[in-house]
Formats: structure tokens, sequence, C-alpha cells
């Protein structure tokens, strides 16, 4: 489908909001990362229906989400018909990683659990690099809100609780849908998941330790982030043997990074209407999702005192607790062991810690795509001894 050059200037003009007719949601922006607009409005012509034609809908407009930006998102609808709205996600262009930006994973785990969990319904996964040069799915636009204030300032009390209720409603029948039954069966591996954890991020610590001690003159926090290193091989010991002695095996559905953040709120209501950002969804350990989900309980300066701002428990968020006892109670389980419970705590830190001392590396070596990059070196530390403190240990000593 050929545009002229007067369309493609209305087309642009349409997409930028320099018409003055777009109002601009929260999370949305005018388009920065352009695509096709005409291949993609032709592909929803003939796999969605009620996308509509430009007869009966009117042209198309055009916006891309400013947040999860990993995978480039946009939302588009006709001018005709505002309140039928639908979401493309797509892979960004340029060479990627085999295991990254994986909106494939993505697409087939929501379309899996429409039904079981607040998920949007999908339409269609296309592979066909034809349309936009890359894998994309589409999906229906969620009307709500996101947020990333865990304490919810602003909130009542009582809405606070009503949600942090349904988050651990909704963590709970993820966690219980039989992945097989519902196609997913082959998602991950199965068992040995706390294993493969402590192996997988351990080695991606490794990988990046040597390019900070080439880099080290290049950042005054350098030396701080290698001397760290023995209590990152103290804390990796520790959660090997209480991966042998004090870890139960289950394997279930994970979401992966099940948090506040990844929740579509309702407009209004303290209620989850979607859970976003299925790309690291796999099948593990559900404590695993659980103690990621808690992790602002464990943080100084979000729910422990500390930190740039004092931290507390603001009323009517649960104590942890009552949110452990909720979430057993929802799926049923007996409460595990509280030695269990210090592993997976202490896990959560570990992969943080890895993560953030693989980003500073690429910092020091000049490649970080984040000029704030620098700065998860102290997050590194943080993250260690959190670990540490996690399992009773104490921050330094002895250095081994």
């Amino acid at each position: 489908m050929k545009s002229s050059a007067a369309g493609v200037e209305n087309r642009r003009r349409e997409e930028s909001g320099e018409d003055g007719q777009l109002q601009l949601p929260p999370g949305w922006i005018r388009v920065r990362l352009p695509i096709d607009v005409d291949a993609i409005a032709g592909y929803l012509m003939k796999t969605v229906p009620d996308f509509g034609t430009s007869l009966s809908g009117g042209p198309v407009q055009i916006l891309q989400s400013d947040n999860g930006m990993s995978n480039p998102t946009y939302m588009l609808w006709r001018e005709k018909t505002p309140h039928k709205k639908y979401v493309v996600r797509k892979k960004p262009p340029g060479k990627l990683l085999p295991s990254a930006h994986q909106v494939e994973r993505e697409y087939r785990a929501m379309k899996a659990l429409e039904g079981k969990i607040p998920v949007p319904k999908c339409h269609v996964l296309c592979e066909d690099t034809s349309f936009l040069g890359v894998p994309f799915y589409v999906m229906d636009f969620v009307e709500g809100r996101v947020l990333d204030d865990d304490r919810l300032a602003g909130w009542t009390p009582d809405d606070r609780s009503a949600l942090y209720a349904d988050m651990v409603d909704v963590l709970a029948k993820l966690h219980s849908v039989d992945p097989a039954s519902v196609g997913l069966g082959k998602h991950g591996k199965s068992g040995n998941y706390a294993f493969r954890q402590l192996k997988t991020w351990g080695r991606m610590y490794d990988m990046a330790d040597p390019t900070i001690e080439a880099n080290k003159t290049k950042h005054d926090y350098a030396p701080e982030v290698l001397a760290m290193g023995s209590d990152m091989r103290r804390l990796a010991r520790e959660l090997k043997i209480l991966a042998e002695t004090a870890v139960n095996e289950e394997t279930t559905i994970v979401h992966g990074d099940y948090r506040l953040g990844n929740l579509m709120l309702h407009p209004q209501k303290p209620e989850i209407v979607a859970v976003l950002d299925w790309e690291i969804s796999t099948l593990g350990h559900p404590l695993s999702d659980l103690a990621y989900c808690m992790s602002p309980w464990e943080t100084p300066g979000v729910f422990l005192p500390g930190g740039v701002e004092e931290g507390f428990l603001p009323q009517g968020v649960p104590s942890e607790d009552e949110f452990i006892a909720a979430y057993c109670n929802k799926r049923g389980i007996q409460r595990f062991s509280q030695r269990e419970w210090e592993f997976w705590k202490a896990l959560n830190w570990f992969r943080k810690a890895a993560i953030v001392h693989g980003v500073y590396a690429r910092a020091l070596a000049g490649n970080a795509g984040s000029s704030s990059a620098l700065q998860k070196g102290y997050l590194f530390t943080f993250c260690v001894e959190r670990g540490l403190v996690s399992l009773g240990m104490t921050p330094g000593a002895p250095k081994l």
C-alpha cells in the first residue's frame, strides 16, 4: 500500500499530534520510533475484523507507549471508532540476542492465560517479518493506570488494602494454573529451578567481573565493587547449601517480573485489570515470584526504615506475614518454612546483584545504553548486603 507525499505528511501530523486533535493519555507519547502504519493497518484489517477500514472507521490514529521500551509498543485506532483501540507490541530493530525481546513468549503466555487471570485479550502473533521487519503481536488496549509507587501515596488505607489483596489473589491464581492444561507445559524446564537460577546468575556475575577489573581506574567506586566479590561468593555458597537442604521442589508458571509497575490498574478502582510484560515468564518455583513481588518489604526507604527517605508500612499495606498468609490461604497450601523463605528472598537479591553488576561492567567498558549505568555500582553493593541480611549474615565479615 503506497502513500502519496501529501498522505505521508498528513499521516505524520496525525501520528505526532501536530493537528492538535490527539489527547495524550498517561503513559503514551507521540511516535518516536516510526513504524510502517500502512503495513500494520493493512494487516489489522485482514486479521482483526473490528479494526475496520478507512471507509468505515476513518484514518488510523497512533501513539507510542512511554513504558516498556525494551519492546516498542503502539496504540492504534480508527478516528471514527475511538472506543476500539488495539496495541501492537514488536521487537526492536537491529541485531538482537537470541534470548532477548521475546514477544512470541509474551503473546503465548497471555493467550494461554486468558480467563485464568487478568490479561489483555490477544488477537494474533505475526512472525512474518515482511510487514514490520520484526515479529509482533496484537492485543486489545486496556484502559487503566500503571503506578510505580509501592506506598500508594495519596490512597486511602481501604484502597491500599484492597489493591494488595488483589495482588495476592492474582499471583495465587497464576501459580494455581496447571501449565499443561493451558498449553504451557513446555514454557520452560521443570524442576531444579533454584539450582538453575544460582548457576545462571552466578555465571552472569563471573562474566562481568573481569571487565570491571580491567577498567577499575575509570570510576572511583570500582575497587569497592571488586572488594564486594568476597561477599557475593559467600552469599552464593550459602544459597547453594540452602538449595540442597531447605527448598521444597515445586513447578508452576512464574511471571518473573510480578510487581506493581507491571500491573494495569482500573482507572478508578483499586483492582488489577491486566498483568503485563510476560517476556521472561517461564516454568519455575512460585516462591521466586512471591519473593520478587515482596522486595519492597525488604528494602530500606520503602517499607523498611532507612535509605534516602525513612521507610514505613503505610496504613492498609499488609505486613510480610499477612501477605504470605493470604497467599498461602488463596492457594490452599501450608505455610512454607522460614528457612526456605529466607532462601528465596536472598536469591532474589543475588539475582538483582548479578544484573546490576553486569550493567555496571558495561558502563565501565563504555557500551552501556544508559547514562545512569555507573550508578549501578552502588546498587550492586546494596543488593549483596540485602541478600546476606536476608540470611542473617553480616556483610563484610568474614572476608574469605
